[in-house]
């Protein structure tokens, strides 16, 4: 397999494509993949779109470079990348390489991440346990398989170990030869760090990748759109109001980009931050509507999370406990979100449940961890009415730094206020400024009703004659009558009717069943 000589490749290429023989193409494609890919694109992409279906199935790297196949992932019959038995037997090290990408690269861009993922490990091992020609060259491939590993690992949510390969890439694209890789390898670094919340080190990769060369055709889109929206999601987190020119220029919600989850996060923490939640769901419904099933991955993680949090801001629970409920374990973020549900509707053995899972995650970056903070003070309030002085300094602690601006913004204004009460004088002026100029949520005060008064309230939509409840529950019906007299009041209203209605608004209902 050829990995080095260019010249060598353009001339074999154009020697086939001057046969004319599709087979022969196909063939001088694959052992000339690496230095037409990376030299000769257009020549390259030129003799893959003239190829049949069946040479394309056959050779899975070609049908991922074909500039359809991520267009038609969308609607299209998902594309299995197994190639003949024999054809897999001839294979050289290098090639398996290429052939295990291929199939890496092929389920990533059909949307199935968990698929995708384990061909990262299996090419991981690969690159462990056996030796290649082709990766003991300081100008081969090896900077571009680790690239391709931690973006798999982004699409899926990983991006600590991300990290690790792209750290790996940037090395390797050093020596390569290939001046663009060192800021490829530097863009997705700014993204995982975006994400994680570690702010100031994405900022570093993004100042770096501006003193690089600019990157070939081939890469421009996907890099340009991580360097913009890595620097979207930092201005989100700080309020910083430069967000819409950043995402102009970023994928829009329906892009066939491996970046479009990221630019989604982006913008429906920007709506949000706006107090625009339906715009948020705007956004949601496009990008779901374009893209394939992503099981397993970061954009299941942000639809999910993003939802539940726009259906909160719109008022709508019991929509968002539906999400909540169609989407066990999707991801940390959505843990978040569904914790953060949880805390609003009153529902605190679920919040206590999400949050005790977010603290033996040690996959959480930084900014994560922070929100499980702030929720858990939020958690401790609602249960005791009180916070202690250490969650009240851990809150204001978070609060100094102008990374975590967008996550004050979950606190409920109660929390706000007893922080402050708490701190000691100096530490309560700073808080002060810190919060000033945000919206805070009002928690809805909900009555306090008996067990008894929540059986009675939960059986009104289903039965309907008090002589009923009282044989259902063994109780007289006097008993029924003193609960629901008592119902009536601490809800304000006078029939059976209007506790329905009222209930269902502030949410007992639900509460009461699932806690």
């Amino acid at each position: 397999m050829n990995l080095t000589d260019t010249d060598r490749a353009r001339d074999e290429l154009a020697k086939a494509v001057r046969a004319g023989h599709p087979e022969t193409i196909a063939r001088t494609v694959v052992s000339n993949v690496w230095p037409l890919y990376t030299t000769h694109p257009d020549a390259l992409t030129a003799a893959v779109v003239e190829l049949p279906s069946s040479l394309l199935d056959r050779h899975p790297i070609l049908r991922v470079i074909h500039p359809m196949t991520a267009v038609l992932a969308r609607r299209a019959r998902t594309y299995q990348p197994v190639p003949h038995a024999q054809d897999a037997r001839l294979m050289s090290a290098d090639e398996l390489d290429f052939l295990t990408l291929a199939q890496m690269l092929s389920f990533r861009v059909n949307g199935d991440v968990t698929a995708a993922m384990v061909y990262a490990r299996r090419l991981e091992d690969r690159l462990l346990e056996t030796a290649a020609e082709g990766r003991e060259r300081i100008d081969g491939p090896l900077w571009f398989l680790h690239h391709q590993i931690g973006t798999t690992m982004l699409a899926a949510g990983d991006s600590g170990r991300a990290l690790l390969e792209f750290a790996t890439a940037r090395q390797l694209g050093k020596f390569s030869g290939q001046q663009y890789a060192e800021r490829m390898a530097l863009a997705r670094t700014a993204l995982a760090h975006a994400i994680r919340g570690t702010l100031s080190e994405a900022e570093r990769a993004l100042a770096e990748a501006e003193e690089m060369p600019e990157v070939t055709a081939l890469h421009a889109s996907a890099t340009m759109s991580s360097e913009l929206i890595a620097t979207a999601l930092i201005a989100v987190d700080r309020r910083s109001g430069v967000v819409d020119e950043l995402l102009s220029g970023a994928c829009p919600v329906d892009s066939i980009e491996l970046n479009w989850p990221f630019a989604l996060l982006a913008r429906c923490r920007a709506y949000l931050s706006r107090h625009r939640p339906e715009d948020a769901l705007e956004a949601i419904r496009l990008a779901s509507d374009g893209h394939p099933t992503q099981r397993g991955s970061f954009a299941a993680d942000v639809v999910a999370s993003s939802t539940i949090e726009a259906l909160i801001a719109t008022g709508d629970s019991a929509y968002a406990w539906t999400v909540v409920k169609e989407n066990p374990k999707v991801g940390v973020l959505t843990l978040l979100a569904t914790a953060h549900l949880a805390l609003h509707d009153g529902r605190l053995d679920t919040a206590a449940h999400e949050l005790r899972a977010l603290a033996s995650d040690q996959t959480l970056g930084p900014a994560q961890r922070a929100e499980a903070v702030l929720l858990s003070g939020w958690l401790e309030l609602a249960r005791t009415g009180e916070i202690d002085a250490e969650t009240a300094r851990q809150i204001s602690r978070i609060s100094q730094r102008a990374d975590r601006r967008r996550l004050l913004e979950v606190m409920p204004r109660q929390l706000v206020d007893r922080v402050k009460e708490v701190l000691d004088a100096e530490a309560a002026e700073q808080w002060v400024v810190v919060t000033e100029g945000i919206v805070f949520r009002d928690l809805q005060a909900r009555p306090s009703l008996t067990s008894g008064e929540l059986r009675i309230l939960n059986a009104l939509p289903a039965q309907r004659s008090t002589a009923n409840m009282a044989s259902s529950f063994h109780v007289s019906p006097n008993t029924v009558k003193s609960q629901l007299r008592s119902i009536y009041r601490k809800l304000g209203c006078s029939t059976r009717e209007e506790a329905i209605r009222i209930a269902t608004r502030m949410r007992l209902l639900a509460a009461s069943m699932s806690d």
